[in-house]
């Protein structure tokens, strides 16, 4: 059962990442450091788990959202707002901010930027 809540944080984590690209230096930092903590706590809950097998999905549930809503406020983000912050104004991310995630992350999809404008003669 850990190991499938240390796979849920580190998803978790890599989403956030991938979904807000504009963290400056410390992004990738700080999601190693927190899916390291994750996993860390994920270890610690895996005795509770077997104890509490009738509570164990709404336990892995707490855990995933609470692994989600912690990278979610606390990823750094270039303009200063936590990308939580942003959802609930309504910024979902775009097309545009997808492709430079997973360029951050070594993947290069670019049918995810919008097409380049014909260039006009002069």
């Amino acid at each position: 059962m850990a190991s499938a809540l240390i796979i849920a944080a580190a998803a978790a984590h890599l989403a956030a990442f991938v979904c807000f690209p504009y963290t400056g230096p410390l992004g990738l930092t700080f999601t190693a450091i927190s899916v390291l903590l994750w996993s860390a706590l994920a270890l610690f809950l895996s005795g509770a788990l077997r104890a509490a097998a009738s509570w164990r999905g709404v336990l892995a549930a707490v855990f995933v959202l609470g692994c989600a809503f912690s990278a979610l406020s606390f990823l750094p983000q270039k303009d200063g707002v936590s990308a939580l912050e942003k959802l609930l104004d309504g910024r979902v991310p775009s097309k545009k901010d997808l492709y430079f995630g997973l360029l951050n992350v070594g993947v290069e999809y670019p049918a995810l930027l919008p097409p380049a404008k014909p260039e006009e003669p002069v």
